[in-house]
């Protein structure tokens, strides 16, 4: 079976792009969430915000119901226009003078469990349940998962030679982010497609929704030619940043810092920035850096410094569990004061970590061992609201959505 095909799809239009499309819920805050959504009634969020992740705002029903009128609403409006012919689509992004270009496809789903396509990080069940709800409801899908791959020169240049042409869509999203898509004559997609077709793909960013996608084309009775829409961006186009952790208070600092000294080195730091093989502590107003007493070099998963954290200290120190509500997880890209604030007024403890290297996702996915949930934080984040794909796999309830 094929693993990467041209795709069928409705693009959104240009005089819509900049209000409707949005970043994924959950790479947003609550507050942030509720401002979208409160402040702009055609962003795509409508769409796509979970219900579970914005407690008392509608009962799950009343949710998933508002979500497919949401849809309805951007295509009665004309907010999308359908492409004449499935098709591969380059897509950029550019941000603070960093660009991240890559090829949207289909990729069928038997591809991720065939060993086709690897992932590497662990889900959150109530959250991939709320996704498969969700694709129930909605027909259409617009969340983009993220697929990285060796760098080939053919990839790259197929990719160039597509965008010396005009860009079918150019705009800049809400939050700054320049954005072009470009859709790839019938000879280029069919090239594009061969060409990545014959790597081997790792999963970036998405982990919850191919898992969803699984679990729906399951109870659907896997009908073929189920697939799932992706971003297939080359290795050299992926940057990975650190996923940092705090435990809501109250901590007890001075027995943690007691029961830490036997296995780490502790000693004071200037803010929250650590090198690899250790950890960042914000406990009681300062700042200190854990480092093993004991270096040991391990591979895959074992040699992670986010399992040196869970092994070492959140567990057997700290009583944290997977899915522990007292746990939560901060992007080192988002600005730290609040979290700082937070720690102060509950006595929680700030955990921050160095980012791994692709080459480690790479190791972990080859071993098929799997990540925590939430070690690594992806750029690019492919927005949600740019491309529509039918799927299949909806057991006859998803809101009526017929066409491309």
């Amino acid at each position: 079976m094929t693993l990467v095909r041209p795709v069928r799809a409705r693009l959104v239009t240009s005089q819509w792009a900049a209000r409707v499309v949005s970043p994924l819920h959950d790479v947003l805050t609550e507050s942030e969430r509720r401002a979208v959504l409160a402040d702009n009634p055609d962003s795509y969020l409508h769409v796509t915000s979970d219900p579970l992740a914005l407690p008392g705002t509608l009962g799950d029903a009343a949710a998933d119901a508002a979500q497919a009128r949401a849809l309805r609403r951007l295509l009665d409006q004309g907010a999308y226009r359908c492409m004449p012919e499935p098709s591969v689509f380059v897509y950029r992004m550019r941000e603070g003078g960093v660009e991240h270009t890559g090829v949207v496809a289909s990729v069928d789903l038997e591809g991720f469990t065939d060993g086709r396509v690897l992932g590497h990080e662990g889900v959150q069940p109530a959250r991939v349940e709320s996704l498969v709800r969700h694709y129930e409801r909605v027909a259409m899908r617009s969340e983009v998962v993220a697929l990285f791959h060796r760098t080939e020169p053919a990839v790259t240049e197929l990719t160039a030679r597509v965008c010396e042409e005009p860009a079918l869509l150019e705009f800049i999203d809400a939050g700054g982010v320049e954005q072009s898509v470009w859709r790839a004559g019938r000879e280029e997609s069919v090239a594009l497609a061969r060409c990545l077709d014959r790597h081997r793909h790792y999963i970036a960013d998405g982990h919850h929704r191919v898992c969803a996608a699984l679990r729906s084309c399951e109870r659907d009775g896997r009908p073929e030619g189920s697939s799932v829409l992706c971003a297939l961006y080359p290795q050299d186009q992926v940057l990975l940043h650190a996923f940092h952790r705090r435990v809501r208070g109250p901590v007890a600092v001075r027995e943690l810092l007691d029961a830490l000294r036997p296995a780490f080195v502790v000693r004071p730091a200037a803010g929250p920035d650590v090198a690899a093989r250790s950890i960042g502590l914000y406990a009681a107003g300062r700042w200190q850096v854990l480092t093993p007493r004991e270096h040991r070099t391990l591979a895959g998963v074992a040699g992670l410094d986010v399992t040196m954290l869970d092994d070492r200290v959140l567990r057997p120190l700290l009583g944290i569990q997977d899915g522990d509500p007292r746990l939560e997880f901060l992007p080192e890209l988002r600005d730290l004061e609040p979290t700082i604030r937070a720690c102060k007024e509950d006595g929680g403890v700030l955990f921050t970590l160095h980012a791994p290297r692709l080459n480690d996702l790479i190791s972990v996915a080859e071993r098929r061992e799997v990540m925590s949930a939430k070690t690594t934080y992806v750029k690019p984040k492919p927005r949600t609201g740019i491309f529509l794909q039918s799927v299949s796999f909806s057991r006859g309830k998803a809101a009526g959505v017929c066409g491309c």
